[in-house]
């Protein structure tokens, strides 16, 4: 019974969302560390592609007739982004660019742990049988 009011509505993508800003974190931090090491390359995960697979598993599941949609399996590859101006050593460190991704990073991840407070909230107020 409570794995299946877990599983609906958007409390596994909040997860899911909340793990990828974690992971991302940890890069952007690493990152900026090493930003006067020569010879460092950026590390990164792509928003862009975690999205457009969330959307398309999202999406999948609007079409399944069952609630049990894993978002688990939703992959994190580390890339060396593009961006940033490759210096003589060949690092490519841009400190205003991962200032600003660290910035979105964590709203976006304070915004996802905001949302799934309130559902968990809402759960337990529905527990105790008391209205909202």
């Amino acid at each position: 019974m409570f794995e299946k009011m877990l599983n609906v509505e958007s409390t596994p993508v909040l997860e899911r969302m909340i793990q990828f800003t974690s992971a991302r974190h940890k890069l952007i931090a690493e990152n900026i560390v090493n930003v006067s090491t020569p010879g460092y390359r950026q590390k990164d995960l792509s928003l862009d592609k975690f999205q457009q697979l969330m959307q398309e598993r999202i999406e999948g599941r609007a079409n399944e007739e069952s609630d049990n949609v894993n978002f688990d399996d939703i992959g994190t590859e580390i890339e060396e982004p593009e961006t940033g101006m490759l210096f003589h050593d060949g690092a490519n460190r841009s400190m205003e660019q991962l200032m600003s991704d660290q910035a979105k990073n964590a709203l976006m991840h304070n915004v996802a742990v905001e949302l799934l407070r309130r559902q968990f909230q809402t759960l337990e107020m529905a527990l105790k049988d008391r209205p909202g």
